[in-house]
């Protein structure tokens, strides 16, 4: 049961605290920059609602099951209601009956789960942890504890006291078992040791630690907060959040205000940046300061392309007849722009087409691999995720791949098997969706090009980013150290549509217009400013109004939005729509406060390499297995355990950057006044050219101007461009002059 206590001291002695000391049932929220936390904890069989800035105590894993004890006043939230406001968390042993059940079953005592747990506390109550040291033999009154595993629990409970020390400390802190239990086989006998006298080790030793978690236990064992290795691990801390945010290059400026943000002194720094840069673990160019693995990898991309490219076929060699018999083949006539483009690809080198829909990028990729095939030149096909590359294959009618399975990813022998040492056996090699690609992979690419083997990268340069680190894309169109194919022109076959039509408006910074105006029927906009409104529509357009037009909502229909929280993010969206076209669908698990039933669509959220299922994917649960559940991935079966559920979000609503890289015959966007702060044209942009034969946007006129007209956010700050230019000044300079392709006139 929850007591109150009179606070001890400070400003205001009168004032009285609450504590709870209960089990974590779930984390509703966290967020990563400030620590603030939601949880549910369960005291007394009642679950209570507790926020505060715990991030740097419950670590970065899930804390589901943990035993946590706080402190602090219970208030009337205007919106959320009943809660918890935690302002400090208790350390030490449990204090309550239900602590102690919570304590016994997660504190690593071999054969004591929950169920005995709670026998042993009903049966010796607060003298529980007495027993089991000091009367061990009492243990055998409990049903189901024999005199063999009474005294297996005496030898542990013994033997390891000072591990068992430093369980408390470590669940004290509100860290979860697993987290304990990670951090406890990394160190062994010198865990007591480690996270009192060297806990920021943590942060690069121990998956799930970060600054926060590691600057709790700092804090605990009186490291100062200016002590120097503080000061260096906010320092890598802010270096990670950058990358999170797809920067490479992060100015010295903005270390600084992270570091202000986490409560940690800069006095220090410039000593701090100058050992790291001696020890390697920071490189700082012009008061900029760089990941050393992203420093690296973005000078191995731009020598490895200018590499590549510098092996081309500088001949102009003439190929107008062949490209011409390619494009009959295929049925198509070319434009000179894409008929460059083709003979400027089959030169060998590196080649990018960018472009937006309509300017025939896929038919372009079609004659080409028809004038390779007739010169017998062998080409690979790959796109970044395993939709893109399904229709990459499709458009193409060549076989096509992920990247990572075109070089062979395989993380039980350390990575992509194609590199260097074991390169690709082709004549070319063609990625499409490029601007997905990130820092890693399209390294990780060009590691893999053979000699004399041509690149050619196809994308749209206007979409956002990649979700990883980088510009990878737009670095290079923007260096004007490569050859640059610009497709503009939109061709008669898809003057028609009104998603190509609304793109390029979109592009213009114009609003674009609806069906109702423009006379096109496969794009709309409905205006509703009360997201209350707007949901319920997108919910009609999504199960009536679409399958009255021929459209199966479960399998054609794709709902979009740019975030996942608020009135209209992913998550409630997702609950709805799951509501409108799956409601009798069995319940098999619980995904935090959402419901996982038979015949849902799934997204997976992380790359697992192990199942070949990656960050993006998509596919439909099948049934329940007695270790997890089966899900139909693009016709494959995939078998997720009960343990990696937590990799799984539902899929009936996606935001824009997951959906990048897919193309669904029907997409219903939701955009409003919420979304405010990701309102952005590149956003939009990249929404709307995700359908290819119906575009609905649900919301406010506001929200669809905001986003029209805002270029977007901070530019991803990366060296790359400037890295390609000052290699081929080092090349021209030893003799070996690039020249760039020239581009002609659209």
């Amino acid at each position: 049961m929850a007591r109150r206590r009179i606070a001890d001291g400070g400003d205001h002695p009168g004032n009285t605290l609450t504590w709870l000391e209960g089990r974590v049932s779930r984390l509703v929220w966290r967020s990563e920059e400030t620590g603030w936390t939601v949880l549910r904890l369960v005291v007394d069989d009642k679950e209570h609602t507790v926020v505060g800035d715990l991030g740097g105590i419950l670590g970065d894993d899930d804390p589901t099951g943990t035993f946590l004890a706080v402190e602090g006043e219970s208030e009337k939230h205007s919106v959320h209601g009943s809660q918890f406001k935690a302002t400090g968390v208790i350390h030490g042993l449990p204090r309550t009956l239900l602590g102690l059940e919570v304590y016994l079953a997660s504190a690593g005592v071999p054969g004591v789960g929950p169920i005995l747990a709670k026998r042993i506390v009903k049966a010796f109550g607060e003298r529980s942890l007495s027993v089991i040291e000091k009367e061990p033999e009492r243990l055998t009154e409990v049903d189901g504890i024999s005199q063999k595993r009474a005294d297996a629990i005496r030898d542990r409970w013994i033997h390891d006291e000072q591990g068992r020390a430093t369980t408390v400390l470590l669940m004290g802190l509100g860290l979860s078992r697993r987290l304990v239990h990670r951090i406890r086989e990394r160190y062994g006998d010198e865990t007591g040791k480690v996270v009192t006298m060297t806990p920021f080790r943590l942060m690069d030793e121990v998956s799930g630690i970060g600054f926060k978690t590691a600057d709790g236990l700092a804090q605990r064992a009186g490291v100062a907060l200016d002590d120097p290795a503080r000061v260096a691990a906010a320092v890598d801390h802010v270096l990670k959040l950058q990358e999170k945010e797809g920067h490479t290059a992060v100015p010295i400026e903005i270390v600084v205000q992270g570091l202000r943000g986490l409560g940690v002194p800069d006095a220090g720094l410039k000593e701090v940046l100058d050992e790291r840069a001696l020890t390697g673990r920071v490189r700082i160019e012009d008061d900029v300061l760089f990941r050393p693995i992203l420093h690296a990898s973005e000078w191995t991309i731009a020598e490895t392309l200018l590499q590549i490219h510098a092996k081309r076929n500088a001949a102009q060699t003439d190929d107008a007849d062949l490209i011409e018999r390619a494009a009959r083949w295929v049925g198509v006539t070319l434009d000179p722009t894409q008929a460059d483009a083709v003979a400027a690809a089959l030169r060998g080198g590196v080649v990018v087409i960018t472009g937006g829909p309509g300017t025939g990028k896929t038919t372009l990729v079609r004659v080409l691999l028809r004038a390779a095939r007739e010169r017998q030149m062998d080409w690979l096909l790959a796109s970044p995720t395993g939709r893109a590359a399904k229709r990459l294959e499709e458009a193409s009618g060549e076989p096509a791949s992920t990247v990572h399975r075109l070089l062979e990813f395989r993380p039980d022998l350390g990575g992509f098997q194609k590199s260097v040492s074991n390169p690709l056996e082709a004549d070319g090699v063609l990625i499409d969706e490029s601007s997905m690609l990130d820092v890693a992979l399209m390294k990780a690419v060009l590691l893999a090009i053979p000699d004399d083997c041509g690149l050619v990268l196809v994308g749209d340069a206007d979409q956002l980013p990649s979700v990883g680190v980088g510009r990878i894309l737009a670095d290079i169109i923007d260096s004007g150290v490569i050859p640059v194919v610009r497709l503009t022109t939109i061709h008669r076959q898809a003057m028609d549509s009104g998603i190509i039509a609304a793109a390029s408006q979109i592009h213009q910074g114009v609003r674009p217009l609806s069906g109702q105006h423009s006379g096109h029927s496969d794009f709309f906009v409905i205006e509703r400013d009360n997201p209350e409104h707007a949901r319920e529509t997108l919910l009609t357009v999504v199960a009536k109004r679409l399958a009255s037009q021929g459209f199966d909502p479960i399998t054609d229909v794709q709902v979009l939005a740019p975030t996942r929280r608020g009135p209209l993010g992913t998550e409630m969206l997702n609950q709805a729509v799951q509501g409108a076209l799956n409601p009798d669908g069995q319940a098999l698990a619980k995904l935090g406060e959402k419901s996982l039933r038979m015949g849902d669509r799934v997204l997976c959220i992380r790359n697992r390499y192990d199942l070949e299922v990656f960050n993006g994917d998509v596919g439909v649960v099948l049934k329940k297995t007695a270790d997890g559940i089966d899900v139909d991935m693009d016709g494959r079966k995939v078998s997720f355990a009960w343990e990696d559920l937590s990799d799984l979000d539902l899929a009936w609503a996606m935001t824009v950057h997951k959906a990048q890289g897919s193309e669904y015959p029907a997409v219903v966007l939701a955009l409003h006044d919420s979304h405010h702060l990701l309102l952005r044209r590149s956003l939009l942009y990249t929404a709307v050219t995700r359908a290819s034969k119906f575009l609905c946007i649900v919301g406010s006129r506001r929200a669809l101007d905001r986003a029209v007209g805002d270029i977007g956010g901070v530019t991803r700050r990366t060296r790359l461009q400037k890295r390609l230019i000052e290699a081929r000044s080092a090349s021209a300079t030893q003799g070996a002059e690039v020249h760039p392709f020239s581009e002609p006139e659209a």
